[in-house]
């Protein structure tokens, strides 16, 4: 067996019994809120974390947060299990691995600076947003921990002309084939799958055979890492050659784009 098909025989991180048991509440009409609140607050360390994300800035309450059952009171249900599913992922890639430490930091502030132009833009559902940032490199972590050197490869990727490629070169796939299957591995919308599936295609974003949600998902994703991208002062980016693209897809102008996302780059660092 190849190294590769090795990385696509990887049983990949199961979808937490916690997260079935909020998505079956979710399901009901009348959904039970001191029930959510009981089991995220049955462990104790994700517990802490929901509060602690529900009074980021990036939520933008204007209210503090003291408890579990007031982020489900305040926020909606469906901000909450993304918050949660966002947490699970990080806890489901057991390693010490400075990479995978910042693999996620990066994904935790993408994710709520998805979310945060969402809510600016009245584009789609933050809570998609959200999800949709956090499992848009996923894959990466699979990679980290089944595919020999990936640690070095991610390195390089940063400066390289078609990351992807490279991936593929050094390793037999890249890490979107992996985050996708992830996505639809633990139940969530097919229109995140699609857009964590092709958001490096975002220069031809307009062209892309997905659907209005995905297609929006993949701007948002844009925006985001390019707002991250300024953050680091590092230098020439992919931004110019799809801001249009990104603008008319969300129907915003250049400029209301870029006042936004250095409203975004001046917020303190995500909870």
């Amino acid at each position: 067996m190849s190294a590769t098909d090795d990385i696509l025989d990887t049983e990949l991180p199961a979808k937490p019994a916690v997260l079935s048991q909020l998505g079956a509440e979710m399901q009901k009409e009348d959904p039970d809120f001191a029930r959510v609140s009981d089991l995220v607050n049955a462990d104790v360390g994700l517990a802490s974390a929901v509060v602690k994300i529900a009074n980021s800035p990036y939520i933008g309450l204007g209210r503090r947060i003291a408890s579990v059952h007031q982020a489900v009171l305040y926020l909606g249900l469906g901000e909450v299990f993304s918050v949660v599913t966002g947490l699970l992922l990080r806890r489901s890639f057991k390693t010490n691995s400075a990479e995978m430490d910042r693999l996620w930091d990066t994904s935790s502030r993408r994710a709520a600076l998805m979310s945060w132009f969402a809510r600016e833009f009245r584009a789609v559902s933050s809570e998609r947003a959200y999800t949709c940032g956090l499992f848009e490199d996923c894959g990466m972590g699979v990679m980290l921990l089944r595919a020999p050197g990936y640690a070095a490869t991610m390195t390089q990727l940063e400066t390289a002309a078609n990351p992807r490629e490279l991936e593929r070169q050094q390793h037999g796939l890249d890490h979107v084939v992996l985050s996708q299957a992830l996505v639809r591995a633990w139940g969530l919308p097919d229109s995140i799958a699609l857009a964590v599936r092709c958001h490096h295609d975002v220069a031809q974003l307009e062209s892309l055979a997905v659907a209005p949600e995905s297609r929006t998902l993949i701007a948002l994703s844009a925006i985001a890492n390019e707002a991250i991208h300024r953050s680091a002062h590092r230098g020439p980016s992919v931004w110019q050659g799809c801001a249009e693209q990104v603008g008319r897809v969300l129907g915003k102008s250049i400029e209301d784009i870029e006042t936004r996302m250095n409203d975004a780059i001046r917020l303190p660092e995500a909870a």
